[in-house]
């Protein structure tokens, strides 16, 4: 196979160092900003050696790289065409969305099939980062900083062959020797990729015990291993049952950090599950507590018996994106505030801990009460 030198070129040092150091190969010297030199055993014929360039912009850099890479095809017993995919990679967590189905081709899909999946790929990918920084029941508005810039962090490449297949990097940084230890920490994008697989999995377990009589407990019990009604509404939406009739999520961990311990590999969800994993994601928005939820709207009713010692505000606000009542209890300035938004019909701001009492909202916990405007 003939690499281009564009594609040699894109090949970065610390991606090659990494594969190397990850496969047997040892560091023996450096030269700064120049070159590093690593040699691996090769039994009775004595020792592969490399030299790696550390400087995209050197004028030789591509022949080089090229000639790396045919060293390490030699010693790995496997084409250049590989050795190229694995150094590349090399510095990633890659998830792999197969989806098949009835109205799925290899490597086509329909519009409207092909945008629900990229879609619900990205709600999936952001539930499970939501989780890595915070398990909960369910996200409803403030998504964590780490979550969004993750998300932006993560590439898409082209769909592979094979019914049709997302294909996800994720970004890792390397191990230093030391990490991921007991008491270590271990990094977000790591930790955010561990979750998407297991989370999923125990998403996958959790409807399936439904399915045989076990009711919504697992679900609940779930949700402290990233189980969130918006993971379980990700995994539903990916699989229709009519273009689509089974995911499969594959997980392959970048070389250059030790693979999570225990983390699953693969992940299956069929059409069957779906209903059910909707079903839980139901019932995780109906039991879960919010804590800083930020509510505005206009103030639709107040109850009080003694207004000078406060009372409850009724506000209709945004919850899972549908114009909802919350009761507010409010103390006296707060509640102060709120006959004043109600006479002049403006909009009513607050934060606190929401929770859902049967068909009733309400948030308690209040704090930051604030009149923002006109409504």
């Amino acid at each position: 196979m003939t690499i281009s030198s564009e594609v040699l070129r894109a090949v970065e040092p610390r991606q090659a160092a990494a594969w190397m150091r990850a496969n047997g190969w040892s560091l023996v010297d450096t030269r700064p900003e120049h070159t590093a030199r690593y040699q691996k055993p090769a039994g009775a014929e004595g020792e592969f050696e490399v030299t790696l360039p550390l400087d995209p912009a050197f004028r030789d850099y591509t022949r080089r790289v090229r000639e790396v890479i045919e060293t390490l095809a030699v010693a790995s017993g496997r084409p250049s065409a590989w050795v190229l995919a694995e150094l590349r990679a090399s510095t990633f967590d890659i998830v792999r969305l197969r989806a098949t189905g009835p109205g799925i081709g290899p490597g086509r899909v329909p519009v409207e099939t092909g945008t629900r999946l990229f879609a619900q790929t990205r709600e999936l990918l952001l539930a499970a980062a939501c989780a890595a920084h915070e398990p909960r029941p369910v996200y409803r508005t403030r998504r964590p900083t780490e979550a969004t810039d993750f998300l932006r962090r993560v590439k898409l490449a082209a769909p592979e062959e094979g019914s049709f297949i997302v294909t996800i990097y994720a970004p890792v940084p390397p191990g230093l020797g030391f990490d991921d230890a007991e008491g270590q920490e271990v990094p977000f994008e790591r930790r955010a990729t561990t979750m998407l697989a297991t989370a999923s999995a125990a998403a996958r377990r959790a409807a399936e015990s439904a399915g045989l009589g076990g009711g919504a407990q697992p679900f609940l019990d779930g949700a402290a291993l990233g189980v969130s009604a918006n993971l379980c509404e990700a995994l539903a939406g990916l699989v229709d049952g009519e273009e689509t009739s089974r995911i499969d999520l594959m997980f392959a961990w970048a070389s250059s950090r030790p693979a999570p311990a225990g983390a699953p590999t693969s992940v299956h969800v069929g059409s069957d599950l779906a209903s059910l994993l909707q079903e839980g994601a139901r019932l995780l928005r109906a039991t879960a507590t919010t804590p800083d939820y930020p509510l505005e709207g206009i103030v639709v009713r107040l109850e009080s018996d003694n207004p000078e010692a406060g009372g409850v505000a009724v506000v209709t606000g945004q919850i899972d994106g549908q114009a909802r009542k919350v009761q507010v209890a409010m103390n006296r300035e707060d509640y102060s505030l709120a006959i004043g938004a109600h006479e002049r019909q403006d909009f009513l701001r607050c934060e606190g801990e929401l929770r859902r009492q049967g068909g009733r909202f309400i948030l308690e916990r209040v704090r930051h009460v604030e009149v923002v405007g006109e409504g």
